[in-house]
């Protein structure tokens, strides 16, 4: 729980930084924008990854091997390993760093909408 607390508030502080670089000013409209362009990459991110690791592009990987390349070329591209071994990040980072980004800036935008 501590440490969940500890990446909201360095995900919060890094948007109002990236707020001031870009903006040179904080509005309410300006912190909703970039926390939904962030979260929203951070929730993309985590379910490439998932994607990635459940094995669903192993198929297609051997499948486009086997097209392109020559025969005798073949016995060494099939012994590479396939994508989802290759990814070895956890999809839980991301969606541990994306949903409360993305949670604040409903808040946000309700509290905007008032």
């Amino acid at each position: 729980m501590k440490r969940i607390v500890i990446n909201v508030i360095v995900s919060q502080l890094l948007i109002i930084l990236l707020l001031f670089v870009l903006n040179g000013e904080a509005t309410l409209l300006d912190y909703i924008n970039v926390s939904f362009n962030i979260g929203s990459a951070l929730l993309f991110m985590g379910l490439a990854v998932l994607v990635f690791q459940s094995g669903f592009f192993d198929f297609f990987s051997t499948s486009m091997k086997k097209v392109f390349y020559r025969k005798h070329v073949q016995e060494d591209i099939m012994t590479m390993r396939p994508p989802s071994e290759v990814i070895t990040i956890k999809p839980n980072f991301f969606f541990r760093l994306g949903v409360p980004v993305i949670l604040l800036m409903l808040v946000a935008l309700l509290v905007y909408s008032i």
